[in-house]
């Protein structure tokens, strides 16, 4: 029994430590004066946006087409995964317009945006 909790434990260990670096781009989000809360989280791909417009895969630098022929892959797998999309409040809204052009082209139905309070 204290071998399978510790097996238990050291599974949740590391299974934390390698989704939480999905975060990791400090990005300032907008802020809105409404928003509605997602109640199912479900799995998600998050994709951080740079002031710069840079695009970030968790610490992975990606391109629109890197980013498109990626979501096609991992939707082809998981076709309920939703994309989360934290861009900065200083990214132009044409960058925004582009990225989102890329992920439907590339089937993402599911998009949620980040946002502060």
């Amino acid at each position: 029994m204290i071998d399978v909790t510790l097996l238990l434990l050291f599974f949740f260990m590391l299974s934390g430590k390698l989704s939480g670096g999905v975060k990791l781009r400090t990005v300032d989000l907008p802020k809105i004066s409404a928003e509605l809360e997602e109640k199912n989280t479900g799995e998600r791909e998050v994709l951080n946006v740079e002031a710069g417009g840079g695009l970030f895969l968790g610490e992975r630098a990606v391109g629109l087409p890197e980013l498109g022929a990626y979501l096609r892959a991992r939707l082809a797998l998981r076709p309920a995964v939703k994309l989360h999309l934290r861009a900065d409040a200083a990214t132009p809204a044409s960058r925004i317009k582009e990225i989102l052009r890329a992920a439907a082209e590339a089937g993402a139905q599911d998009i949620v945006y980040g946002i502060r309070r």
